[in-house]
């Protein structure tokens, strides 16, 4: 829960910036796009604006480049209305029949998609896209609206986890970005899941061509692949074993980040969550290498280190990959005698074509009052494959989210393997091992998808021997 003051004071300084920033100048458009050029046009229209919300999703990289094409491209698709308007107003009333105007992108993708369930959820990033064009606050300073919503439906086989079984309303995010002149962006995004409103992302940016970007502001902790790569572009519906039970999320930092073509270095210096619930100060680094990368494949293999002060109780643990249920079938338990801890992984990951895999290695030490240390670990390996012929897309040291380039969407299968131990000296958390198989959907317009995973879940006798099957589905929407 978020100090009430704490709270009025971010609020207002963040709305101030907003209100005060002047809008980004799109470059003019000398030439008229013919007439023949209108679908190409609109294609890379619907591509910028999706390269637009991906960037914000994957913390604002891109974001004036992108705000910049968007702008271009929606100034060139009013000059090319207003060019079929003034042919129209030119046929004869039995031409007009067969000729009728065509509704814009978002105007046909909401009226249209009535024909299925998934059509029709697929509509609905869309309609909430549009949604600034009507605010004059939001549309005047050319603010970017975003959010995402995760609705998950699970069935569990058998255990303590029984009785869970239902619907659950996984995430509901909304924020706010902008795009200021000299390489300047802030970004505010509040999580409204549990119906209480607590700050997600909420940092501005400044990026510099030669020495990278720097981010002040409640943000993701300088760790691992999977942890480092947004919900919307996951292949599972939840994280494996290993990074729930020893990834640190978000923290108020101060980062770095620095990508070349072959790789780049991101470091936190961080301390508590902003909203106050968990946290102490340490710092974070993570450095990856994609010494192969070409349009025929992709190797990638990276570490990441974690040293915090441990001046607060703590533990670790890890729901069965699946949230449904508020049970987490390994955990350590709650200590108070920690005085640090460090963590490191490796990375590895490859993909060519439409097939792709990767894995993480971790290793977690706790250093106690006592002195006898305890360490855990954990491992994941998975791989996808496209079974409509896309390519994994890459960048700045993770993949990102698959772009349908067929009219049906595409599909992806994939498998993972994941193991915990949560074991070591007198600390009993339990043992847990997942096999999961995954298909997903992805809706041609890029911000809905249905995701499916079967789970089985095999703990140890300190997890009290579970063993069930898990059914999950989710309705995934970003706009």
């Amino acid at each position: 829960m978020i100090n009430p003051v704490r709270k009025h004071v971010v609020l207002s300084a963040l709305l101030m910036l907003l209100w005060a920033g002047g809008p980004v100048q799109a470059q003019e458009t000398a030439d008229v796009v013919p007439d023949e050029e209108a679908e190409r046009v609109r294609a890379e229209e619907i591509e910028a604006t999706t390269n637009l919300r991906e960037a914000i999703h994957e913390n604002l990289d891109t974001l004036p480049e992108d705000a910049q094409s968007a702008e271009d491209l929606k100034q060139s698709k009013e000059e090319i209305s207003a060019v079929e308007q003034h042919d129209d107003s030119e046929l004869e009333p039995e031409d007009q029949d067969d000729n009728t105007s065509e509704l814009t992108f978002k105007e046909k993708s909401f009226h249209d998609h009535w024909h299925s369930i998934p059509e029709y959820l697929q509509a609905i990033p869309v309609f909430l896209q549009s949604v600034p064009d009507r605010v004059p606050f939001i549309r005047d300073r050319e603010l970017i609206f975003f959010g995402r919503g995760e609705l998950d439906y699970a069935h569990y086989s058998s255990g303590i986890t029984k009785n869970d079984s239902g619907f659950r309303v996984r995430s509901f995010r909304v924020g706010l970005a902008k795009a200021f002149e000299h390489n300047l962006s802030v970004k505010a995004e509040i999580d409204l899941t549990d119906g209480d409103s607590n700050f997600a992302d909420l940092y501005g940016r400044y990026r510099h061509k030669k020495y990278g970007l720097f981010t002040a502001g409640n943000q993701r902790v300088a760790q691992t692949l999977v942890n480092q790569t947004s919900r919307i572009s996951r292949t599972f519906m939840e994280e494996p074993l290993p990074a729930e039970a020893f990834g640190l999320g978000r923290r108020l930092a101060l980062g770095w980040d620095l990508h070349k073509k072959k790789g780049g270095i991101h470091m936190t210096l961080f301390g508590p969550d902003l909203n106050g619930s968990i946290g102490d100060s340490g710092y974070a680094t993570r450095v990856y290498f994609n010494p192969t990368r070409d349009r025929f494949g992709l190797f990638h293999i990276g570490a990441s280190f974690v040293y915090e002060n441990m001046s607060r109780k703590t533990r670790f643990f890890s729901h069965p990959e699946s949230r449904v249920t508020d049970e987490r079938l390994v955990d350590t338990g709650i200590f108070d005698d920690i005085s640090e801890q460090q963590i490191a992984a490796l990375e590895v990951a490859g993909a060519k074509d439409s097939f792709m895999f990767r894995s993480e290695f971790f290793r977690a030490k706790w250093f106690r009052k006592t002195n006898d240390d305890p360490v855990f670990d954990g491992f994941y390996v998975q791989a996808s494959w496209i079974l409509t012929g896309e390519t994994f897309k890459y960048t700045q040291g993770k993949f990102v989210r698959i772009r349908p380039q067929n009219p049906h969407g595409a599909w992806e299968a994939a498998i993972r393997f994941s193991r915990v131990d949560l074991n070591d000296q007198a600390i009993k958390g339990g043992k847990q091992k997942n096999l999961t198989l995954a298909v997903n959907w992805y809706a041609p317009a890029n911000q809905f998808r249905l995701m499916s995973n079967l789970i089985f879940v095999r703990t140890d006798e300190h997890a009290g021997d579970e063993s069930p099957t898990i059914i999950q589905l989710r309705a995934q929407f970003h706009w």
